[in-house]
């Protein structure tokens, strides 16, 4: 049925590119909507970041001429949601009401060697002018060896301080002092929103949300299609660093009043004691209070932020997406990013990333490759990123399965549509089924983040970048709608890396894809008791079934997913740490050593093997003839009515020769699409099998039907 609707050209819209504003002539806005429209586009997002007057008069004229022309010509409208990069500035709202911006804790510290009787060290200077203290605590410090602090020893003086002077008594031996207090700066961007905050989240609903819907109160839903939310972040320090895990030293940390009551909740009379172990080792507990902070900072980001943002726009009839900082695995750190990939993204309404800068350049897949910024982690952008939204479109029914990227953004002019299209098909056969092109700028020359697809007319690729997003639309309406076969599980690592040092979970999804086998990155909340069940010796979540978990190889495996691995063992699923098993459990009831006991330890080399032991029968197998094979992607959508499958080439210059058995597939009919020309052609094949060669960058499209009713293009 997709594939009749395509080739008959009744298919849907999946592409939303970005719109920019920067208050040109009405005429000029609507040539741009024009040259969007040309190329089947039947949505776009208003990009309000470069607007001289957002929330202004200037922007509501605009913004009522976009509006009137979106319904005249029967598209949508989305609007990206701040006036500034990221999301979060709330068109200036916490320079109104600067109580409701960020705040951080933050500690200061000193050596001490007693004995000390009637002692008194100044502290008011660490508190700056608007340090407000949460406590002031003596720990011993070994000398020399372990460097270790004994907060389980801590002597608590917050009682003796007074006109910013604490008096005190320590015995012989050294100390560390800590002052630990709440801070408004020295973190990241001031007058910003904090994601911790359900108040500081609600500046951002009432400056901007409120007024738009108040404007276009009857086109909610209609033409007016729902906000997006652009990389916010957690933000606790200026500027993109990547590795903003705890443990740093000299580094504020997020705060909120919601999390003070979490953390006293969950540490009782440790608290606020235990805080030093964010920034220092404290011994065996170290892990699991470190746990515990970045639990707490990432459910509260997702209730908070997410979900609070979320419920408003479906309250109001439209849809919330978006995406947040993924970049070189900040995605379940601190920072720029948000602490938890999957539970930052629980509100919105598509799983979102997105890739931008160079991310992804065919053939840079290992773990650095250079980019005139900086380096950049290949081997996660090219086999994790896409399958963060992928995994997450399929495994929350809030999703409907759609999995958006943001793409070709800052690429620089340089990126042509060869280098487009291969980055289309690099995500669509990994899952990802919508897209926000970046963008189309009615300004020329712009030098914010080119390429611009239309330019004024100067783009000279513009007529083939059109052809790019019919071929894209095609493709997407193909895909959803289905679900993508998968029968393999990998465990997300940032539960694990909030612990301790963690394999990241892109390493076993690359020895999976090298050898065409697809999986879902799932993570711990999942795993819960009831959020998954036991059925014939498969995990089964949310309607999904897997046949077998695999887990990086990590130091420290957290209650939950201990807990799981008891249950699993009684239930006979398979669960397999790769390389190596973990030292440590933070479940009383499963320790190390039984977790041991109880699971499969593989080593990379021998990974894909046991895996196709566990997974059986495959829809189809691939024998490569020439050509390298690591570099081929596959994948397999099954519809109501058939199955698609996708085969692409990856590398950058080399063909490859494959022979496809189709034998276990079992189905009659097999077309195969070219979604560039929007034509199908029935293949036969001989014996069930299929010799395929695919040139450098090659997309092949495979349709099987049990009916052979696809009516063909002539």
């Amino acid at each position: 049925k997709r594939l009749n609707d395509v080739l008959e050209n009744r298919g849907g819209n999946y592409i939303l590119p970005f719109f920019w504003l920067h208050g040109e002539p009405h005429e000029i806005l609507c040539e741009e909507i024009d040259r969007i429209e040309a190329c089947g586009i039947r949505e776009f997002c208003v990009e309000s970041r470069p607007h001289p007057d957002f929330m202004g008069e200037q922007w509501w004229g605009d913004m009522d001429l976009i509006m009137e022309e979106a319904r005249r010509r029967r598209m949508r409208v989305w609007l990206l949601d701040d006036d500034k990069f990221p999301t979060g500035h709330a068109g200036g709202g916490y320079e109104r009401e600067p109580q409701k911006a960020k705040i951080y804790i933050a500690e200061r510290h000193m050596d001490l060697c007693g004995p000390l009787e009637s002692g008194a060290v100044l502290i008011e200077n660490f508190l700056g002018d608007d340090g407000e203290l949460l406590g002031v605590f003596a720990c011993p410090k070994p000398y020399g060896g372990s460097s270790d602090i004994s907060i389980t020893d801590a002597v608590d003086l917050t009682d003796s301080v007074h006109d910013g002077i604490v008096y005190l008594n320590i015995p012989a031996g050294f100390y560390r002092l800590f002052v630990l207090f709440t801070t408004r700066k020295g973190g990241g961007r001031e007058n910003y929103m904090n994601l911790l905050d359900e108040a500081s989240v609600k500046v951002l609903l009432d400056q901007v949300y409120e007024p738009h819907y108040a404007r276009y109160k009857e086109d909610f839903g209609k033409t007016f299609a729902g906000f997006f939310s652009d990389e916010p972040e957690i933000g606790n320090v200026p500027g993109y660093g990547f590795e903003e895990k705890l443990g740093k030293k000299n580094v504020r940390l997020p705060w909120s009043t919601e999390l003070k009551k979490m953390l006293e909740e969950r540490w009782k009379d440790n608290f606020p004691a235990c805080l030093i172990a964010l920034w220092y080792q404290a011994g065996d507990g170290t892990s699991a209070l470190r746990r515990d902070f970045m639990d707490c900072v990432s459910q509260l980001l997702s209730d908070n932020f997410s979900m609070q943002i979320g419920n408003w726009c479906r309250e109001h009839g439209v849809e919330y997406i978006g995406h947040v900082i993924e970049d070189d695995n900040a995605h379940a750190r601190l920072g720029c990013s948000t602490a938890h990939y999957f539970r930052a993204e629980k509100g919105m309404d598509m799983a979102g990333i997105d890739v931008v800068h160079l991310q992804i350049i065919p053939g840079f897949k290992e773990c650095d490759h250079q980019w005139i910024a900086s380096d950049r982690d290949g081997e996660f952008f090219h086999y994790g990123l896409a399958k963060l939204g992928s995994s997450l479109a399929r495994l929350d029914k809030r999703k409907k399965g759609r999995a958006l990227c943001e793409i070709f953004g800052s690429f620089g002019w340089a990126e042509g549509v060869w280098l487009m299209k291969w980055l289309t098909d690099h995500m669509l056969v990994r899952g990802i089924n919508t897209f926000v092109p970046h963008a189309f700028s009615p300004l020329f020359p712009d030098r914010d983040c080119p390429p611009h697809f239309y330019a004024r007319g100067n783009n000279p690729q513009y007529p083939y970048f059109r052809e790019l997003m019919k071929y894209m639309n095609r493709m997407c309406h193909l895909l959803n709608g289905g679900r993508m076969v998968i029968e393999t599980a990998v465990l997300y690592h940032g539960e694990a890396e909030w612990c301790s040092d963690t394999e990241l979970f892109q390493r076993p999804v690359r020895k999976l894809m090298e050898k065409q086998i697809d999986c879902d990155v799932i993570w711990s909340d999942l795993l819960q008791r009831d959020s998954c069940i036991f059925q014939e010796g498969k995990l089964c979540v949310n309607g999904l079934r897997y046949n077998c978990l695999i887990i990086p190889a990590c130091q420290c495996v957290t209650d939950t997913v201990a807990r799981f691995i008891a249950d699993a063992k009684k239930e006979g699923f398979p669960v397999l740490f790769m390389d190596e098993y973990p030292v440590q459990s933070l479940s009383d009831d499963v320790p190390a050593e039984a977790v041991r006991t109880m699971t499969e330890v593989i080593g990379e080399d021998h990974l894909t093997d046991r895996v196709m032991q566990l997974c059986g029968a495959q829809e189809f197998t691939v024998d490569c003839k020439e050509g390298n094979r690591e570099d081929l992607r596959t994948c397999t959508y099954t519809q109501q009515d058939g199955f698609v499958y996708l085969f692409f080439n990856e590398h950058p210059y080399q063909s490859v020769k494959i022979e496809v058995d189709f034998t276990n597939a079992g189905h009659n009919s097999l077309f195969r699409y070219d979604a560039v020309s929007n034509r199908a052609s029935e293949v036969i094949t001989e014996d069930g099998k299929l010799y395929l060669e695919l040139c450098a960058g090659e997309m092949a499209v495979f349709i099987q039907t049990g009916s052979g009713s696809v009516e063909k293009n002539a």
